[in-house]
């Protein structure tokens, strides 16, 4: 921007201050806000990241887009939490998310057996996203799984160490619950699943 325009002040993000991007997202006509509260586009679905230019440049904007979801309740009817509270209302200490990344606590008995096979976050509501069948592969390698989690079976879920945590989410967002975070999600779906 800076070689087509001239002196710009800004800063990007990507998931990385709490800026509101989907709902600026939203405003912007990238996409409408679902009924499971994710920026659902026509073209591909929600699976993608928003990423933000705040900068001090008066630009061109397009206007919203219209709502799509019509009398469709897929991802309601799938949660297995209940944490779509209502359409377009998220109870997020609800979500499967926040227990397995966000809450430090133990996990409370009575979501036991909700958790399918999810031990860290949860796509349920986007899995069954209709708009997501648009949905593209990407083509970042950064993106792809370490190869030695493929091929982990559930014993080695339930074993695993600090040492392999460390070295198999060496730079992934499952860092955020930490090694005991999830060896605690790895325990809980062992003892309470169906």
């Amino acid at each position: 921007m800076q070689d087509e325009i001239g002196e710009i002040d800004g800063r990007a993000f990507v998931d990385s201050a709490p800026v509101l991007d989907k709902a600026w997202a939203a405003k912007s006509g990238l996409g409408w806000i679902g009924k499971n509260s994710n920026l659902l586009t026509r073209q591909v679905g929600s699976f993608y990241f928003i990423a933000e230019l705040i900068v001090d440049l008066e630009l061109e904007y397009d206007s919203p887009v219209t709502d799509h979801c019509g009398s469709c309740t897929a991802c309601i009817d799938a949660c297995p939490t209940q944490a779509i509270a209502e359409p377009y209302k998220v109870d997020g200490s609800k979500c499967i998310s926040y227990f397995t990344i966000e809450l430090k606590d133990a996990l409370p008995t009575s979501v036991k057996g909700q958790f399918e096979d999810w031990m860290f976050g949860c796509d349920i509501c986007q899995d069954v996203c209709p708009w997501n069948k648009f949905s593209k592969p990407h083509n970042e390698p950064l993106f792809n799984p370490h190869p030695e989690l493929l091929e982990m079976d559930k014993k080695e879920w339930e074993e695993l160490t600090k040492e392999t945590f460390d070295e198999i989410f060496k730079r992934s967002a499952v860092k955020r619950t930490k090694f005991e975070g999830l060896k605690r999600n790895i325990r809980f779906l062992k003892d309470y699943s169906r």
